[in-house]
């Protein structure tokens, strides 16, 4: 398979016809459909149906084209960082973050960075716990902000901050009252149960008060903080949970309280094992531990 064979199959895909391929690539319209016979030679199915001298992706065409895709966008990605180091242009950073902290305490600290350093370009994904271990392990990412991980080969890490769960309900549920829920406070109550997800187990945030003998069902779950909140919001349940995603719920009739005994969390910033820290990537996590900081020193705040 050659390079300029996928490139042409890529172009017709693109535009739909093999003519305005050719005009893409600079080539005459028979050299494009000889590289699209050949490729379909190589690979051993058709690409294309040819029906009254139009083009018609196949299905196999269409999974092919989706994998050819990805590879192009990663040479597009080369590119771009080969030109930023001809132009001396600044690094970007690439962040991975989980979804209650990528719209919360990440996003604050990116202001406060760009304040310094306005033409640092910043590309922040948000996405599972799974998938940025991935993205670390294979080098697609200079940092991962999520809950800690166990010993992963591939990746460092390191503690930027522990924060307990609160509990959140309606703000028409009668335990919005009380000042500190306790678990015989939850005695009776549907209390949301968060999804595992890889090595992140939330069964301890319950089972605490299983250990109390407290009384409660469970039957409203989900994976996604967010969701959780959106559920509460619902007044289908109360929540022990993690404070990030709380902000924007609250505006939805959400509240939060203190839950003792505390729940804490460990939260950790990740990179690539070998990858050479920049100066750049030091400050950035800097920031990133005083934005948090300042949370957690406001939790109790925040709470009311």
């Amino acid at each position: 398979m050659k390079h300029r064979q996928v490139e042409a199959f890529r172009c017709v895909m693109q535009t739909g016809t093999t003519a305005q391929a050719a005009k893409l690539m600079s080539v005459t319209q028979p050299a494009v459909s000889r590289l699209i016979t050949d490729l379909e030679f190589h690979l051993g199915f058709k690409l294309f149906e040819r029906s009254k001298g139009r083009l018609h992706p196949t299905p196999e065409a269409t999974q092919f084209y989706s994998a050819v895709d990805r590879f192009f966008i990663g040479i597009d990605e080369l590119e771009h960082s080969a030109q930023q180091l001809r132009d001396r242009s600044p690094t970007s950073l690439k962040v991975f973050a989980t979804p209650a902290l990528s719209t919360s305490i990440v996003p604050k600290a990116i202001y406060r960075f760009r304040k310094l350093h306005a033409n640092v370009a910043f590309q922040l994904e948000s996405a599972s716990y799974t998938k940025i271990a991935l993205r670390l392990q294979t080098h697609q990412a200079s940092l991962g902000i999520t809950h800690a991980f166990p010993d992963l080969p591939g990746l460092t890490q390191e503690t930027f901050l522990r924060v307990p769960h609160v509990c959140a309900m309606h703000a028409s549920h009668p335990l919005s009252g009380k000042d500190v829920i306790v678990p015989q406070d939850l005695e009776g109550e549907n209390v949301l149960r968060i999804l595992p997800e890889g090595e992140v187990d939330w069964d301890a945030t319950t089972a605490v008060l299983e250990n109390s003998g407290v009384r409660f069902s469970s039957d409203i779950a989900t994976q996604s903080s967010h969701t959780g909140y959106a559920l509460i919001a619902e007044n289908l349940a109360v929540g022990l949970i993690e404070p990030f995603a709380a902000h924007p719920w609250r505006q939805n009739g959400v509240v939060t309280r203190p839950f003792e005994p505390r729940l804490n969390h460990t939260y950790v910033v990740a990179q690539p094992d070998i990858q050479a820290v920049s100066s750049m990537i030091t400050e950035f996590v800097d920031i990133l531990r005083e934005t948090a900081a300042t949370f957690d020193a406001d939790l109790g705040a925040s709470a009311h």
